[in-house]
């Protein structure tokens, strides 16, 4: 999983669906309401999400950083 940083997991484990396209298009509907430097983040963080394919996103495993210690 080094392709994604742990601010970028955290923020997919806020907006994580079932699929990668719902995923993207819950956390793309809430860049209006974040602050700057995080509709940045939100904003790279889903390109990175559109460059996988469902199959790739169903069989990653996202934690959020606090539990990956």
């Amino acid at each position: 999983m080094g392709q994604f940083t742990f601010e970028e997991i955290n923020l997919i484990c806020c907006y994580r669906r079932k699929t990668r396209a719902d995923t993207v298009a819950a956390m793309t509907a809430a860049i209006p309401y974040m602050e700057t430097e995080v509709q940045e983040l939100a904003k790279r963080t889903a390109e990175k999400l559109k460059k996988l394919t469902e199959e790739e996103f169903a069989e990653l495993v996202f934690l959020p950083a606090e539990d990956m210690v």
